[in-house]
């Protein structure tokens, strides 16, 4: 299983996976950092529902979906992901989090690890 990490200007780290793996990454992070509430619900609202949230994006043109982030979370810092995208390639569904810039990179690849995933690092691209 393989998993793609880029540190994205700004501070922000993203990872694509597999569909399966960004919901146990999610779950994963969730109970290593004890963020994510609102967002997390919704993030994984829209990868549960796939399709339909990926014919959404194609149809609005949008890159990203952001998901609904409750302010007071905001302010305390518990906000676990910024924005995700879909993605269909290689007769696979993808998922592209990017995460808050509160989350820790190397947290985020002992998540990958425990997981069992391999992944690569690739630097300061704009996604």
């Amino acid at each position: 299983m393989k998993a793609r990490m880029t540190e994205i200007i700004g501070q922000y780290v993203a990872v694509e996976i597999d569909l399966e793996g960004a919901l146990k990454l999610l779950e994963r992070l969730h109970e290593v950092t004890g963020k994510g509430g609102e967002d997390l619900q919704d993030t994984i609202r829209m990868i549960r529902n796939f399709d339909a949230f990926y014919e959404f994006m194609r149809k609005k043109f949008k890159d990203y979906l952001t998901p609904k982030k409750n302010i007071s979370e905001m302010i305390k810092g518990l906000v676990l992901v910024d924005k995700i995208k879909l993605v269909k390639k290689d007769d696979g569904k993808y998922v592209v989090i990017i995460f808050d810039r509160s989350v820790p990179k190397d947290t985020i690849e002992e998540a990958l690890k425990n997981l069992g995933y391999e992944y690569e690092v690739e630097s300061k691209s704009l996604y």
